[in-house]
């Protein structure tokens, strides 16, 4: 490209003429359109940035407000995307990125405007829309093709909303859709505005519950369901919210990961509940052979220093390391899976049993049952209450119940709330449970007045019962019997 510069210079003795520069500025303007690239587009997926995005939603409301007709904004956020990074590396997730974009823009209306707003998080612009239908069809037709676990928040403009107040619905529909479950859509509604607030309130009053002791532990009874003898406790964590009331984990537990404060929450129950354990199952007959359960979050496996928590935690509270469950969730443990395999042994080294909770419901991928030193299998409560309302019920938890036996592990049904569910699960060979069957969870005071700890006491108390446990505590004894009556049967 040649620009060219022109002076009249007639008056000038000693041109007396017209003088005309030119030079080459292709190097120059291509610099400027690299600029205006950079500045209006990310550079990964060369789709709009924040600011492109920002700038093409103000100009769609300003045309829809004239003509009378509507706009929609999505958002996306890939989930658990940081563990791909840390288990696959920088160049993988920014494949996967890439992928990502290149499938959004191919599913999208060539007059949509798909952006990356950073990191993991993408948009979409929709003019022109004739139903709200047409936007459903959208989201889940991107649910379908991405093939990836995200959450999508959708949001529609109004009359009286600006740009940033669109932007800002969709991501809190976003933020309702990542906590709602995996691969969902939801659209935002007025009321989800006090949601957030609270949100940020609870976000703001972690810190302080922690330091005034406002957490406190509640505890499930895991039971034998041939014997109905008590086998171990779950320690469940609560909140006494000086102005809310007793908040139960789905209130805060995404609040304490996303603020950063699940780890030391998480530390607190460790130490918490091997204390009240070991002081309570002294009153109780082979108190020394119950199993305590207790559940560790993703964060505090990746980032925190579980295995020392464990340790200290043990450490001061005398409690015996085989007593101690710790349950992961099924996809926690497929990220990052050689450091998770190396945490592992480490906590397998000090002696604690390792579960897998709500198992069936993730990636269910066999090779790592194969590679981690796992002892107990928990079938997630879905499972169970198909065993009596589905036709295929008996046939998942079969699936999971012989998996447990194939590779020798035990298994603990969760959720169980009709009596039906036990005979099921028994006839399926599955020996231990816990749901709302048996009891709610509460304090240890209470337990120790429950059937099952009478029942225990009558089972340790006779001489024939006693031997060696398996992973869930209960008597190896009792399970070879089991068998040979089902063999028998």
């Amino acid at each position: 490209m040649i620009e060219g510069v022109g002076s009249n210079l007639t008056e000038d003795p000693a041109v007396q003429g017209l003088a005309l520069n030119f030079r080459d500025i292709s190097e120059r303007k291509a610099l400027e359109e690299q600029l205006r690239q950079l500045a209006f587009h990310d550079p990964l997926t060369l789709l709009a940035n924040r600011n492109l995005f920002r700038d093409r939603v103000q100009h769609a409301l300003t045309l829809a407000q004239s003509g009378h007709s509507s706009v929609a904004v999505m958002f996306l956020d890939l989930d658990n995307f940081k563990n791909i990074n840390d288990s696959l590396g920088h160049d993988a997730g920014d494949c996967l990125l890439q992928a990502v974009a290149q499938r959004i823009v191919k599913t999208t209306r060539t007059s949509d405007t798909v952006a990356r707003l950073g990191g993991d998080e993408f948009a979409v612009l929709l003019e022109g829309i004739a139903a709200i239908t047409d936007v459903e069809r959208l989201a889940d037709a991107l649910i379908e093709i991405l093939d990836l676990p995200f959450a999508l928040g959708v949001a529609f403009s109004t009359p009286e909303g600006g740009a940033e107040t669109l932007l800002s619905n969709a991501d809190i529909a976003m933020y309702h859709a990542k906590a709602a479950g995996k691969n969902r859509h939801v659209t935002f509604k007025p009321q989800m505005q006090d949601m957030l607030h609270e949100r940020l309130r609870l976000e703001a009053d972690i810190g302080r519950a922690l330091a005034q002791q406002e957490f406190f532990l509640e505890y499930q009874p895991i039971v034998d369901l041939g014997t109905q003898s008590l086998l171990g406790v779950e320690a469940l964590v609560r909140w006494r919210h000086p102005e809310a009331g007793i908040l139960m984990p789905g209130r805060f537990i995404q609040v304490a990961e996303e603020c950063g404060q699940i780890v030391k929450l998480g530390r607190w129950v460790l130490k918490q509940a091997c204390l009240d354990v070991c002081s309570w199952r002294t009153s109780i007959a082979g108190g020394a052979g119950l199993r305590l359960a207790v559940n560790v979050s993703g964060r505090h496996l990746q980032h925190g220093e579980l295995v020392e928590d464990v340790a200290q935690a043990l450490r001061e509270s005398g409690l015996e390391p085989g007593n101690l469950v710790i349950e992961l969730t099924e996809s926690t443990t497929m990220y990052n899976t050689d450091a998770n395999l190396e945490r592992f042994q480490r906590l397998k080294a000090l002696g604690v049993k390792l579960a897998i909770d709500d198992f069936g419901t993730g990636y269910s991928s066999l090779s790592y049952l194969h590679r981690f030193p796992i002892d107990i299998l928990k079938i997630d409560r879905s499972f169970v209450s198909r065993l009596t309302n589905s036709d295929n019920g008996p046939e998942l938890a079969r699936a999971v119940i012989t998996l447990g036996e194939t590779l020798g592990l035990d298994t603990v049904a969760e959720g169980i709330e009709l009596e039906p569910q036990v005979s099921a699960l028994l006839a399926l060979g599955c020996v231990a449970g816990q749901g709302f069957l048996f009891a709610k969870a509460g304090s240890l005071e209470q337990l120790s007045t429950s059937s099952f700890v009478a029942r225990r006491t009558a089972l340790w108390t006779a001489q024939a019962a006693r031997g060696e446990l398996s992973a869930t505590g209960r008597f190896r004894a009792l399970n070879a019997i089991g068998r040979r009556a089902a063999g028998a049967a």
